[in-house]
C-alpha cells in the first residue's frame, strides 16, 4: 500500500488527548502524541531510541516525554535530553518528530516530508465555529483499506438497503437527481430526492410521517475529508429553489478517513445541528440513529474487504461516478508524489 504522504490528516480529537500519552498507527507508521506543559501537542515515533521500546506506554515529564523501560527523555524535536546514569548523550539518540496542528477540536498530523508543511493549512470545517451550532463526535475503526470508506461516503445511494431501519428510505435511488462536479481537487456529488417517504430516523427525531423533499450534497477533499450537507424538508415547498420555510432537518457531517495499515482505517465523525432549530433530545435521536447505520457500514465494508483480498474483481454502475472521480484524484496525487520524490 502506498499512501499519501504530504497531506494533513485528522490524527485525534482533541479530547482524547489529555495528561497520558496516546499511541496511534497512523500510515503504517507508529505515533505517540503527548501535551507539552503549556499544553502544546507534540508528535513523535512511537519508540525509545534505546531499545526501540514503545514512548506511548511511558509519561510526560514536563515537556519531554520519558521511556518507561529505562527512563530516556525525549522532547518536540524528537532529540533525546536526558539518559538516566550518565551525563553524555549519544548524538543518535533522536527519534522523529512530526508537523503536528490542533485546531477546530481536532488534531492534525503531517506524515510527509517535514518542510513542505508549513505551506498547507489543514482541512477546514467551518460549520463547527458557527455561533449557535452544536457538535458531538464519534470515532470508529474498521479493518479494511480506506479508499473503501470514502468510495461508501461518496457513494449515498446505499442507504437504501443498508440502512433500512435508521436513515434509508425509498426513493433515495430511483427518481433522485445525481450531479458529479470535480475540480481536478475535490469531487462534489449532488442528489435531490423530491416526494419521497422520510426515513425511519426522521420520524423518530421529528415526529412527521409525510413526504419529504431530500438532499445529500457530498464534497470530498483529499486526503480522507467528506462533508455532508444534508436535510429534509416539507415535499414540495420549495426548498431546492432556496426557500427554507419548509425545511424539517438540516445537518452538516464531517467524516475524516485516515488510514492506519494497509487493512486497517480510523473513522472519525463530527455531526453540527443548528441549536436553535434542532432540540437536544432530537439531535440525540439522529446521533444514535447515525451510529447505528455506521456499524452497519463497517460490518458490510469489512465483509467486501475480505472478499477483494480474494482477488475477486469489482463492476462498476452509474452510481459509482462519484467514488471514481475520488479515486482518480487521490491516484494523480500519489503517482504524481512518488514522482516527485
Amino acid at each position: 500500500m502506498t499512501f499519501l504522504k504530504n497531506q494533513w490528516y485528522l490524527a485525534a480529537f482533541a479530547e482524547e488527548l489529555g495528561a497520558e500519552p496516546l499511541g496511534r498507527t497512523l500510515l503504517g507508521e507508529k505515533v505517540v502524541f503527548y501535551r507539552r506543559a503549556d499544553g502544546q501537542v507534540t508528535a513523535l515515533e512511537d519508540r525509545c531510541a534505546h531499545r526501540q521500546a514503545a514512548l506511548s506506554q511511558g509519561r510526560v515529564v514536563g515537556d519531554a516525554i520519558e521511556c518507561n523501560y529505562h527512563g530516556l527523555q525525549f522532547d518536540h524535536t524528537g532529540a533525546c535530553v536526558c539518559v538516566p546514569g550518565q551525563t553524555r548523550i549519544p548524538n543518535e539518540a533522536r527519534v522523529r518528530a512530526y508537523p503536528v496542528r490542533e485546531r477546530q477540536g481536532f488534531i492534525f498530523i503531517w506524515m510527509g516530508d517535514a518542510d513542505l508543511a508549513a505551506a498547507q493549512t489543514p482541512y477546514d470545517f467551518p460549520i463547527i465555529d458557527k455561533p449557535g451550532w452544536r457538535t458531538l463526535h464519534a470515532q470508529f475503526h474498521g479493518a479494511f483499506d480506506y479508499r473503501l470508506l470514502i468510495d461508501n461516503l461518496t457513494d449515498v445511494s446505499h442507504i437504501t438497503f443498508a440502512h433500512r431501519t435508521t436513515i434509508g428510505a425509498a426513493g433515495v435511488v430511483e427518481g433522485a437527481e445525481t450531479e458529479v462536479e470535480t475540480d481536478g481537487a475535490s469531487v462534489r456529488i449532488t442528489r435531490w430526492m423530491e416526494n419521497i417517504e422520510p426515513a425511519p430516523a426522521h420520524i423518530k427525531a421529528t415526529g412527521k410521517t409525510g413526504k419529504v423533499d431530500r438532499w445529500q450534497i457530498v464534497t470530498f477533499t483529499p486526503p480522507g475529508f467528506i462533508w455532508l450537507e444534508v436535510g429534509v424538508a416539507e415535499a414540495g415547498t420549495g426548498v431546492r429553489g432556496g426557500n427554507r420555510n419548509g425545511v424539517i432537518l438540516d445537518r452538516h457531517t464531517l467524516h475524516a478517513v485516515t488510514p492506519e495499515t494497509a487493512t486497517g482505517t480510523h473513522y472519525f465523525w463530527t455531526s453540527a445541528h443548528d441549536g436553535a432549530a434542532v432540540s437536544v433530545e432530537a439531535e440525540q435521536v439522529i446521533y444514535d440513529q447515525s451510529v447505528q447505520a455506521f456499524g452497519e457500514d463497517l460490518m458490510i465494508i469489512e465483509a467486501q474487504q475480505m472478499r477483494i483480498g480474494d482477488g475477486l474483481g469489482t463492476v462498476r454502475i452509474e452510481a459509482d461516478g462519484g467514488l471514481a472521480a475520488a479515486r482518480n484524484i487521490m491516484t494523480r496525487l500519489i503517482d504524481a508524489e512518488q514522482s516527485s520524490a
